[in-house]
């Protein structure tokens, strides 16, 4: 028989038989197969498996749609705040609809993983980079990667850097804003005259002022200091170039003979040209070098005949504004500052170097990079067939298209033509100029002996040696190829403008930038606390993401020894019950110090956490056990009810400081256990009689050694949480005063060390204790009840598996029943 239904209270001192949120089976059933679900798309992603376009979008749409947050209860902040997440959440879907059309980026992928590398072959020998290399490689560079952000982001004179920098920057524009108000401020005497009339009944003419009798002459000037005039009486329009004056069809007729005398000419030039090259007997390509360097010559002559027209005026104060914009950095960022900047920099170089997780990651992303430098070259030098054979593939031919066109999508559509043609140009003059393949060389060799040799980053020969190369590097980025060079950066930076200026791209930005404003800071872009805000995610936001969490099914659990066997299913939790609803903590702190040597200073602190009203509503939990030794040995299996409400469980620890105890940093002064209400019921079971016989006279039994259970266990662990703080603190201080170990180094080895005294425990012992999540793992694979998660487990899993392709129905996890309709309110305009 099952226990009977609970009742919903909170407060203070709920009832005896009432819990946060009783269990409702018909809810339960239906949030356990939502979280069967998500395990279904967690598999289907493990497989290989994408969704498509429309179960994303079916995703997004539902999400957007169904706020779990009561938006009446919200302040106006509040509701600002979930409107943004819902920008942005509607932005992401058409970011997917928009740019990942025909559904590129899945397809992308999977042409990806279709392709056949091992049809590259040099001779009988293959390439020596291949799929799984490709693979493998991969994994340890994200793996290195996040060693190295991991040694610099935590390094402290890194974070002192990053630290000092924002101050800098902060101050460095508070200060230029601040010029340029006083340069914008007008001047007193300018003030002055602000409420000054001007004089009556006077229009400015080109001949000084006229009055009311006469009508005035318009008259302007240009930046090239010709005069404009134009007289209303006559309709007749001048130009004025020094001494002589010009009517409009002139000036037409004079630019018309300019433009037919300069194309004259350059037709002139280039026949010359092309007379000079053929009795010097040049080739086709030195005749277009020539026609380009004559080119070039008009270009220069050109920009210099526009530049001679700006007055010198103008170009006084142009060079005076950038003259001025330099100064102001050198003063606020002098060269000393600089210098120690870099020789802080050079300072977390060295410090990293002492730390073996740096010099193996450094030493794998050096050697990575040369061995696919390597076979770039192979490739290109003897392998052009393969080579061809590789970009013959269909599945690469095709992702590569998919790629190019999704990122050119982003880039609002700009084409990646010019990147590629302007790196293909700078690869091959690297290919035959034999001094700039030693020059990049001998930077290799420099870079390898900068990151990798301890010290030398700080010594005199690495500064010497840098500017040796800087000054060799001259010749060839600023001279022989600046124009190559130039090409590069100039395309990257067109293509990234284009992608900053792609309508969807910036409102995707907008959107965060607008959700963080209105997060934490003012109508004036100053951070600020908002406490009703706050206020809204502590009492209404907070609270609804908690209830979301539902029913929390655990896995199937087992446990085996040499006299028990032990199997617990449908064990679901749920999430407001687990929580505590109060959360106290008491402290108490006594501190003595004295400026006087012979009186010793002390202090003792205390602390008092208690959980209260840790509560549990369990039905239909599935149950088996076989006793294998002793008197009686007995088999069983069946269903129970477990029912923990009122107060609950009550835990309460206090803990003490160690003082000068060096043994411990905290002793557990007491632990205290209390539950109030516990009730369960057995069925379907073979000794239902038994239990129930047996249950008045359990119950206080099994209260009494739960409590007694959770307040050894609570100890021991706090106890043990204690030995390795003790363990942590002089192993820290050891490695504090040697050089030999780093901090991080010595927490690594004691971690490594505790995995191996666990694995040597299980070793030892004969019993197993685990948590299976896949039917095919099982312990004790003749236990359990027909209607266990791990059942449903294999079903969503084999789910998983079925779709055409890259395709999976388990993506499919909005129910029809519930799905929403197309948003009508989509503005359109923002797109």
């Amino acid at each position: 028989m099952s226990l009977a239904n609970a009742s919903k209270e909170i407060s203070a001192h709920p009832g005896k038989n009432s819990v946060t949120s009783p269990t409702v089976k018909e809810n339960m059933a239906a949030d356990v197969d939502r979280k069967m679900r998500l395990y279904g798309v967690i598999e289907a992603f493990r497989a290989g498996k994408m969704p498509d376009n429309q179960q994303i979008d079916e995703t997004l749409r539902y999400v957007e749609e169904h706020s779990p947050v009561e938006i009446k209860k919200l302040s106006p902040d509040g509701r600002r705040l979930i409107q943004d997440a819902k920008d942005i959440i509607e932005t992401a879907r058409l970011i997917v609809k928009h740019k990942n059309a025909d559904e590129l980026f899945q397809n992308f992928v999977a042409h990806t993983n279709d392709t056949n590398f091992q049809k590259a072959k040099v001779g009988s020998e293959a390439i020596p980079v291949d799929k799984e290399d490709v693979k493998k490689d991969g994994r340890q560079a994200v793996e290195h990667l996040r060693t190295l952000l991991t040694l610099v982001l935590t390094n402290s004179e890194a974070r002192k850097l990053l630290s000092d920098a924002s101050v800098i920057g902060r101050d460095l524009f508070a200060r230029g804003a601040s010029k340029a108000a006083e340069r914008a401020r007008p001047s007193p005497e300018q003030l002055s005259r602000v409420d000054d009339a001007a004089p009556a009944e006077t229009w400015e003419s080109r001949d000084g002022t006229a009055g009311t009798g006469q009508t005035p002459v318009v008259s302007a000037t240009t930046s090239g200091g010709k005069g404009i005039t134009h007289d209303p009486n006559t309709g007749a329009t001048h130009v004025h170039t020094g001494s002589s004056t010009l009517s409009p069809t002139e000036v037409k007729h004079k630019a018309e003979a300019t433009y037919q005398d300069t194309k004259d000419r350059t037709k002139r030039e280039a026949d010359d040209v092309a007379r000079t090259a053929d009795a010097r007997g040049e080739t086709d390509e030195e005749k277009a070098q020539a026609g380009k360097q004559t080119l070039k010559e008009r270009i220069v002559g050109g920009y210099n005949s526009l530049r001679d027209r700006v007055p010198d005026e103008h170009k006084d104060r142009a060079r005076d504004e950038w003259d001025n914009t330099k100064q102001f950095f050198r003063d606020e960022f002098p060269e000393e500052r600089r210098d120690q900047y870099i020789y802080r920099l050079k300072k977390v170089i060295v410090e990293c170097q002492k730390h073996q997780d740096y010099t193996t990651a450094i030493l794998w992303f050096l050697d990575t990079l040369e061995t696919y430098f390597a076979h770039g070259k192979n490739t290109a030098k003897g392998s052009a067939n393969s080579a061809g054979e590789v970009t013959d593939d269909p599945s690469l031919r095709r992702a590569t298209s998919e790629l190019r066109t999704l990122l050119e999508r982003f880039a609002n559509g700009k084409s990646l033509d010019g990147i590629e043609n302007a790196a293909r140009t700078l690869w091959e003059d690297a290919q035959r100029d034999e001094d700039l393949r030693n020059w990049f060389r001998e930077l290799d060799e420099f870079v390898r002996k900068t990151l990798l040799e301890p010290g030398y980053v700080l010594s005199p020969a690495c500064t010497n040696r840098s500017d040796q190369l800087q000054d060799s590097g001259h010749a060839f980025f600023d001279q022989k190829y600046k124009g190559h060079k130039d090409a590069i950066f100039d395309e990257v930076s067109a293509w990234f403008s284009a992608w900053a200026d792609d309508p969807l791209n910036k409102r995707f930005s907008a959107d965060w930038k607008r959700l963080t404003k209105d997060l934490l800071f003012d109508e004036h872009g100053g951070l600020t606390f908002k406490p009703h805000l706050w206020y809204d995610i502590r009492k209404v936001i907070l609270p609804a993401l908690i209830e979301q969490v539902g029913y929390i099914p655990i896995p199937r659990i087992e446990y085996t020894d040499n006299t028990l066997d032990l199997v617990i299913e449908n064990l679901t939790l749920q999430g407001q019950n687990l929580f505590p609803n109060i959360v106290s903590l008491e402290a108490h702190n006594f501190v003595q110090f004295s400026p006087y040597d012979s009186i010793p200073d002390k202090s003792a602190h205390e602390f008092t956490f208690t959980f209260s009203q840790v509560q549990a509503d369990m039905r239909d939990v599935a149950f088996y056990f076989n006793k294998k030794t002793g008197l009686p040995k007995m088999k069983d299996s069946g269903l129970a009810d477990v029912f923990l409400g009122g107060e609950g469980l009550t835990v309460k620890v206090h803990l003490k400081s160690a003082g000068n105890d060096r043994s411990s940093v905290f002793h557990v002064k007491d632990v205290n256990v209390k539950l109030d209400s516990l009730k369960f019921s057995v069925r379907d079971s073979k000794h239902d009689m038994l239990y129930k016989t047996l249950k008045p006279l359990a119950t206080g039994l099994v209260k009494k050694q739960i409590a007694k259970a959770i307040t050894d266990a609570i100890t021991t662990g706090f106890e043990y949480v204690d030995e390795q703080l003790v363990q942590v603190r002089d192993r820290m201080a050891e490695a504090k005063d040697s050089d030999d170990k780093s901090r991080s180094q010595v927490l690594k080895e004691m971690f490594e060390r505790k995995q191996e005294e666990v694995a040597s425990k299980k070793g030892k012992t004969d019993s197993q204790f685990k948590i299976v999540a896949k039917r095919d793992s099982v312990l004790i694979p003749n236990a359990g009840h027909e209607s266990g998660l791990i059942n449903r487990q294999a079903e969503r899993a084999s789910a998983a598996q079925e779709g055409e392709g890259w395709r999976s129905k388990a993506f499919s996890i909005i129910n029809p029943a519930h799905g929403t309709a197309a948003n009508t309110h989509t503005d359109a305009s923002r797109v």
